[in-house]
């Protein structure tokens, strides 16, 4: 696994977290849907990168520890 697709993994926890952070009540209608999408892809992408390197689920483990995401493990393995 390299570093880069770690990276990667971080930022999609970071993106799902910044779509999560609760600010949806001051977003227009279109944001919201912006940052709804935002999060959607992100967790996609994210269980991408889990499903394809099962070999690497440790250090994808510890990236997510490290990034503390408003997101759970399980939803990333499911």
């Amino acid at each position: 696994m390299t570093s880069d697709l770690i990276a990667e993994f971080k930022e999609c926890l970071s993106r799902m977290s910044y779509a999560r952070a609760g600010w949806d009540y001051e977003l227009s209608p279109e944001e919201r849907t912006r940052e709804n999408a935002l999060e959607k892809n992100s967790l996609s992408r994210a269980r991408a990168i889990w499903g394809d390197n099962p070999d690497a689920h440790e250090v994808l483990r510890a990236a997510f520890v490290e990034a503390s995401p408003l997101a759970t493990l399980k939803e990333i393995t499911q």
